[in-house]
């Protein structure tokens, strides 16, 4: 069996020391048996208990859940209990002290002793599940440890199959002994396990941490594949101990500093990690995470009840379909076994939790229909069960073992015991939050609705394991720090010759482009001191207040004396303003539709499913063009895109205007969908390059401060009209939109093309103009030139009015940018295209829409009745995010992106979790509840303007600014497709969901997608503030060459062909731009 799981490549010469190991593996991890039998068990026996004993639901799910938050002592005593005594025999106590717990529980005559029972053998469990994977990783070979180390999760399954089968056998026995009897007899196995792991060796590592060095050459020698490995893995743990390598004999001396230890393993680990150890730990603490709240636990603690709620009625029948998920986990738990080491952890992880997600929507789906039908559904019975064990088995063939093998791997030794017991600590935590708190959330949200919540944890942990988690396959565990960015000795000693080399490498690339070298000092100065030294605006009447809000963002060594630098911030000030408009058209729909809706339903006596696509259907319409609009744009310009844009949304906001019936109402939003797909487009990305590096994060923070002020207008557009015939009021609030494009498509008129444009096209002279007028200096405006010429592929030294572009096949250029973006990215290209869709994604599967598009709904269901009070409301909301946008676009160049982002995000989280709970509250309640229709106003306002403050104006902000220049305007239109069609699936599927989970429901699981994206922002998106343009792609690990290539797809080749159009030769242009 061992050998079977081997590769070939790693076959093992000597086959009886592996199974010496392997037999070593099978005892510890028998340990885990504990755990399994007492989660199998409480499954059925819950079922007598709350009969016998009369007890609540609630009694009963803490009943269940609290032995997980119990072992939370014992995971963390483990750890150090384990440094003192030893793996082995702390296994030997883990044991003893759930012979007690069972003997407790067993002997139990009422709910208190019950609980202490689960108390003692919680700390039992608690001890065992830190300890066996830690001893079977340290005890097995490189070549083996995945299959090894696995073993503890088999036996978890054994134990519930165990539970499961004990529940089936003592269910005929009378009420008051046979649940005693099931959790009784869970003593026998610890018994068993306490003899047999007296007869194993200690684990190698702990032997070399207590000096023992001829003992570990010992077992070291029996669990080798040969005596050379042997000798090496020695040689590695006394490395990694701290031990000299020339100390050689059988007890060598080791200081004695243990509290000293102790306190340096929590400042390596905890309180001031590496940024190594950092990722380590973090990778640890989610793998353990997402382990339990993806819904294991509800799964095998109440599969009862689930299948109670598929239709399933007999007691008998309960707990034998019971023993079918026990048979599923186990079999598929030993298929898990042969196929770590053989395929690799990440392909069965990334397998395991995408099947689970599948299956846990399948199993939502079938137990929402069989909820809210009056009769058997056999279909949607068929698909509960079928989903169920679909479920398991995608658990237990990769994120089940994988978590345990993987977390007992990844920590360097010297902080293994406790990094083991930090993560067992997230796992047991986690597991007790679910299986305490699942009956009262399916109440609330129904049970339906709870496995919907758990599928998109689910979704979002496969997120978190692709991009975080490395292939740990055949490593040794000296080496696994080196996955994470640590480097060895010799990577040490070779860093000042390879840092010098970077420094030599770094100064070429900075030199790249003409008068660069000798600018650099210049350049700094005028980024900071003179780029945004002044503000303009359109109207001379609003000019003061501009340049006062501009200045309050400026650092305090701007110097803003010299009135050319002022004039030219004043500029590029006016043109981000300009530019930015486009976005009003968008959030004009967004706040009108809100208080629209609720008049067209009466009036053209639609359903809420069609009012809900109604509302949503213009996000998925913005899709058809959002790829469109990054190959208008860079065929008309920048400029003309945004007139393009404008006179569609005219088109469609008439249509909607003058609609006589659903349809045309359908048409018009279609028409619209269109003009705002290439409106958000273009407006960011046009802003985005015209702003210099020092104010870009100010000014493009405009376009989501005009969508702000448009859902303001819509809102006030809603209470101005309301008191109009409803015949006509929602046709006013409609076609009065198509006012502001118009005054878009002629201010518009009167600005510059983008100079990066302008630059791609040839127009040298164009290009300098603009930058002229745009930047603090002369010095600065040709530095600036330089680093876009260079991004674009043309020669340093092609210096003309108008230089030849070679005319290249549109299709071919289209290829090319979709391959470097999409089909074959390098690892920083597709690091950026995920930090753009990643952040497009979570601004809106946190439910802002929601909160914008039917927020009357969320005050009505609040408690709010009358329709003038709520779209009083609905005001509010407008103002609370036009405020904190303009707070947000003073604070962006100043604090940053990143601080204001993860700030913006865990406050919306937080927002999140207390209207769910207000709203939850309101909706089983009768009368009103004053206290909790004051913290559902409180947490919409709350999230509007922790929303508006950082994660709304920044997810454009940093998607303008990330890509290369080649591939930026199709990279922000995926962002912008992912956006729209993120929106339109949530804002269409609101109502229904309301129904399905409660509306309550539905936001606390957007809190749910919210804390994921947290830790997203915080891993993954650099700091990108004071940064020009072409340099955003060091920040994800583009060398400066690197960066040539990628902005430049094809690049030599225009080189080329303008070389020939000129007359030179193909040498010389190709030397020119010193292509690598």
């Amino acid at each position: 069996m061992a050998s079977a799981a081997l590769p070939e490549a790693v076959a093992p010469k000597k086959t009886g020391n592996v199974r010496f190991a392997f037999l070593c593996a099978i005892l510890a991890s028998m340990t885990s048996i504990l755990l399994g039998y007492d989660i199998g068990v409480m499954s059925g026996a819950s079922i007598y208990i709350k009969k016998d004993l009369n007890i609540t639901d609630v009694q009963l799910e803490i009943l269940m859940g609290i032995l997980n938050v119990y072992s939370l002592i014992g995971s963390f005593a483990a750890g150090r209990t384990s440094d003192w005594i030893g793996r082995r025999y702390t296994i030997v106590f883990a044991a003893s002290i759930f012979f007690v717990g069972a003997f407790l529980m067993g002997f139990a005559v009422n709910y208190g002793m019950l609980m202490f029972g689960r108390f003692v053998a919680g700390i039992g469990v608690g001890y065992a599940l830190m300890i066996a994977p830690v001893y079977t990783a340290e005890v097995s070979p490189a070549s083996a440890r995945g299959f090894l180390t696995s073993f503890p999760e088999v036996f978890i399954n054994f134990g519930i199959l165990l539970g499961y089968v004990s529940n089936y056998a003592f269910s005929r026995l009378p009420l008051r002994l046979g649940w005693r009897v099931m959790l009784g007899i869970g003593a026998a196995p610890s018994v068993v396990l306490a003899l047999m792991v007296l007869g194993m060796p200690e684990s190698p590592r702990w032997l070399v941490m207590k000096g023992r060095l001829a003992d570990a050459k010992v077992v070291l020698g029996k669990t080798s594949d040969t005596p050379e490995e042997a000798a090496e893995r020695l040689a590695d743990i006394k490395a990694a101990a701290g031990i000299p390598q020339e100390l050689d004999g059988d007890v060598v001396a080791v200081p004695n500093k243990e509290s000293s230890e102790e306190a340096r393993v929590w400042k390596e680990l905890i309180l001031s990690p590496t940024p190594v150890m950092r990722r380590i730990l973090l990778t640890g603490l989610g793998i353990h995470f997402f382990q339990q709240s993806s819904g294991i636990d509800a799964v095998v603690l109440y599969s009862p009840r689930v299948f109670k709620a598929a239709g399933i009625t007999s007691d008998n029948q309960l707990l034998g379909t019971t023993c079918a998920v026990g048979v599923t986990k186990t079999l598929f738990i030993l298929v898990a076994t042969f196929l770590l080491d053989k395929v690799g952890r990440r392909p069965l992880l990334l397998s395991s939790v995408g099947g689970m997600v599948l299956s846990l929507a399948g199993l939502a789906a079938g137990l929402t229909v069989i909820g809210h039908s009056d009769v058997k559904v056999p279909w949607a019975i068929g698909v509960a069960i079928a989903s169920t064990m679909a479920y398991v088995a995608f658990f237990s063939i990769g994120l089940g073992p994988i978590t345990w093998v993987y977390s007992s791997e990844i920590f360097p030794l010297q902080v293994r015991a406790l990094g083991c017991a930090l993560g067992v600590a997230t796992n047991r935590v986690t597991s007790g939050v679910v299986s305490m708190t699942f009956i009262s959330l399916s109440n609330a949200i129904t049970i339906g609705g709870s496995f919907f919540l758990y599928g998109g944890i689910a979704a979002l942990a496969w997120v978190f394991f692709f991009t975080f988690l490395p292939e740990t396959r055949g490593r040794t565990l000296e080496g696994m720090d080196k996955l994470f960015g640590a480097a060895d000795e010799d990577d040490l000693k070779a860093k000042p010759q390879d840092d010098k080399k970077v420094r030599a490498a770094g100064a070429g690339g900075a030199r790249r482009g003409s008068r660069r070298s000798s600018e650099t000092g210049e350049r700094a100065e005028a980024a900071g001191g003179s780029e945004l030294g002044g503000t303009a605006s359109p109207s001379k009447c609003t000019l003061s207040c501009f340049e006062t809000m501009a200045s309050s963002v400026l650092p305090e060594s701007v110097d803003s004396t010299k009135d050319k630098s002022k004039s030219n911030v004043k500029y590029a000030f006016t043109c981000a303003i300009c530019a930015s408009m486009a976005s009003v058209i968008l959030g004009y729909d967004f706040g009108v539709m809100s208080g629209a809706s609720l008049y067209i339903k009466k009036d053209l006596k639609i359903t809420d499913v069609q009012l809900e696509i109604l509302m949503g259907i213009m996000n998925l319409y913005s899709l058809i063009v959002a790829f469109a609009a990054g190959r208008t744009s860079d065929w008309i310009g920048r400029r003309l895109t945004v007139v393009f844009a404008a006179a569609i949304f005219f088109t469609g906001a008439l249509f909607m205007g003058f609609a006589v019936n659903y349809a045309m109402l359908m048409a018009g939003r279609f028409v619209a969908g269109v003009g705002v797909g290439y409106a958000i487009m273009i407006a960011p990305v046009y802003t985005a390059e015209i702003s210099p590096a020092a104010s870009r994060g100010f000014l493009t923070s405009f376009p989501d401060f005009f969508i702000n002020l448009g859902i303001l207008l819509g809102y006030v557009s809603n209470y101005a009209f309301a008191r109009l015939p409803l015949y006509l009021g929602w046709r006013v609030m409609l076609g009065i939109g198509a006012a502001p494009s118009v005054l878009l498509a002629l201010m518009v008129f009167v600005l510059p093309e983008s100079p990066r444009w302008l630059v791609k096209n040839g127009r040298l002279a164009d290009a300098r103009a603009v930058l002229e007028k745009i930047s603090g200096t002369p010095e600065e405006a040709a530095a600036r030139l330089a680093d876009i010429k260079a991004a674009a592929g043309i020669p340093k030294d092609l210096d003309g009015d108008v230089v030849p572009v070679p005319i290249t096949d549109r299709n071919s250029t289209q290829s090319q940018v979709w391959k470097e973006l999409i089909l074959s990215p390098t690892p920083a290209m597709r690091r950026i295209l995920l930090s753009a869709l990643g952040i497009h994604f979570f601004q809106q599967a946190s439910g802002s829409d929601c909160v914008v598009l039917y927020s009357p709904r969320v005050f009505k269901s609040a408690g709010i009745t009358d329709d003038n009070q709520l779209l009083g409301t609905t005001c509010a909301v407008g103002v609370t995010k036009t405020v904190f946008i303009v707070v947000a676009a003073l604070l962006l160049d100043r604090v940053g992106r990143r601080p204001l982002l993860l700030c913006s995000a865990g406050g919306m989280m937080a927002s999140l979790i207390g209207l769910g709970t207000g709203l939850t509250v309101v909706g089983h309640h009768e009368s009103k509840i004053p206290w909790a229709v004051a913290l559902c106003i409180a947490s919409t306002l709350a999230f509007v303007a922790f929303f508006s403050i950082g994660l709304g104006p920044i997810t454009g902000v940093y998607t303008s600014e990330i890509f290369p220049l080649q591939v930026r305007a199709m990279g922000f239109a995926v962002g912008v497709a992912c956006n729209r069609f993120t929106s339109g699936v949530i804002s269409m599927t609101f109502l229904s969901l309301s129904k399905a989970i409660t509306i309550g429901g539905s936001f606390l699981l957007y809190a749910g997608i919210a804390a994921p994206g947290c830790v997203f922002f915080f891993t993954y998106l650099p700091e990108t503030r004071g940064r020009t343009l072409e340099e955003m792609g060091k920040l994800f690990g583009m060398a400066d060459t690197a960066m040539t290539e990628a902005e430049g797809a094809c690049g030599k080749e225009k080189a080329i062909e303008m070389a020939k159009r000129d007359g030179g030769q193909e040498t010389v242009a190709t030397d020119t731009v010193s292509w690598s």
